[in-house]
């Protein structure tokens, strides 16, 4: 089946498919317009299919590819590329009626199938990673078959997706949000794969970018949350919204989302379909300001900051710290930068409780983590072992 896709600076459609040999062609409609492109399109290759049946029968054109094959054998020029290609021909010739679905297709159809079982926000991340990489890899690769893709051209997508400036900004893409892409590029070829569009998985052995743009995730203080809270600047949801954070290390997205039928007695019960990544019931018990701050509110906690995205929500948290005197930008133990953001309070929850030596356990099933690496990663120990070196004897 013919395929459309567009050439950069040209407003006109060109059609993309394979001649009676099996081989690719490409030809502009000459026209703007989709639909009429699509039709002139399915002219073509109709047309093609019947110049093919017209030739004198289908063992010559096999013939003439074999041949090609043992010339390009007998003077070492035949690389296991050509001879897949030259394989593919021979298998368009003999099944016609092949279903071949290009890269953007079969992406765009993967996504589809996935935004059913997982949440919102990783069905964007999909949306997202199907945009760069087809915007990446360029017109013609992405209306080409997703089995013709190559290791190369996923690694120069990557290289692209982080040297080109996001529209309308000065910002580009960092290594480890174009590293979550190539994942979720894998699985989504490994899908071609096991549905036999495609041979191999073409970004399994490409190697993640250096993220030598990512920073360390750093705690605030007691006085720094305080500070937020206390803030004349600070609107009255956002206090309540900090302090809830603060004292359960729930993530943004649950904090804006809390609701009365979320407390039971004095804990916070947050189930399976309310969770956004945990998919797993997490209860926290409320702290004595919790409560008072909860009080006899009734309906959605926060119902100014439900449903705005996630993005607007931490550029007003970035102010926030700034017009408290919290600084977003620090430097940790050993000279490591790092930044805070709302999500830092989630560390901040769990580095407070390590320090009054709750146990990891423990921790780890408040926080909702799912394993104890995701865990320690959010445990920061400086002011303990401050506290443990100041015990030494004085020498």
């Amino acid at each position: 089946m013919a395929t459309l896709y567009k050439k950069p600076n040209s407003p006109k459609w060109y059609a993309q498919y394979f001649d009676s040999e099996g081989k690719r062609v490409s030809k502009s409609t000459g026209t703007t317009r989709k639909r009429e492109a699509e039709k002139i399109a399915a002219d073509f290759e109709s047309k093609d299919r019947e110049v093919g049946k017209a030739k004198p029968g289908l063992p010559a054109a096999f013939s003439k590819i074999v041949e090609t094959a043992a010339r390009e054998a007998a003077v070492g020029e035949l690389t296991l590329a050509r001879a897949e290609d030259l394989v593919q021909r021979l298998h368009r010739l003999a099944n016609p009626t092949f279903r071949v679905v290009s890269l953007n297709d079969h992406l765009a159809g993967w996504v589809r199938r996935q935004e059913p079982h997982v949440s919102d926000k990783s069905a964007r991340t999909y949306w997202d990673m199907h945009r760069r990489i087809i915007a990446a890899a360029g017109p013609k690769i992405a209306a080409a078959p997703v089995g013709e893709l190559r290791r190369d051209d996923v690694s120069k997508a990557l290289q692209k997706i982080v040297s080109t400036p996001v529209k309308g900004t000065k910002r580009t893409i960092t290594a480890a949000t174009a590293n979550m892409d190539l994942r979720a590029l894998r699985r989504a070829l490994q899908d071609a794969v096991e549905q036999g569009l495609a041979r191999a998985n073409a970004a399994e052995s490409v190697r993640p970018l250096p993220e030598l743009d990512s920073t360390e995730r750093a705690p605030f203080s007691p006085i720094e949350v305080r500070a937020m809270i206390d803030s004349p600047h600070t609107p009255e949801e956002w206090k309540g919204a900090i302090m809830l954070a603060a004292h359960t290390g729930l993530r943004l997205g649950d904090v804006t989302n809390l609701n009365r039928s979320h407390v039971e007695e004095s804990r916070l019960v947050i189930r399976p379909e309310k969770t956004k990544k945990a998919r797993k019931t997490l209860t926290v018990p409320l702290t004595p300001p919790c409560v008072t701050w909860i009080g006899d509110r009734q309906g959605d906690f926060f119902p100014s900051l439900k449903g705005t995205k996630t993005g607007t929500l931490s550029t007003t948290f970035t102010r926030i710290m700034t017009r408290a005197g919290v600084a977003r930008d620090i430097m940790m133990a050993g000279d490591i930068p790092a930044r805070r953001s709302f999500h830092s309070l989630r560390h901040s929850f769990t580095s407070w409780l390590a320090e009054a030596d709750v146990h990891a356990d423990v921790r780890q099933k408040l926080t909702g983590h799912s394993s104890a690496g995701v865990h320690a990663k959010y445990t920061h120990h400086d002011e303990a072992l401050e506290r443990a070196v100041a015990t030494l004897p004085k020498l």
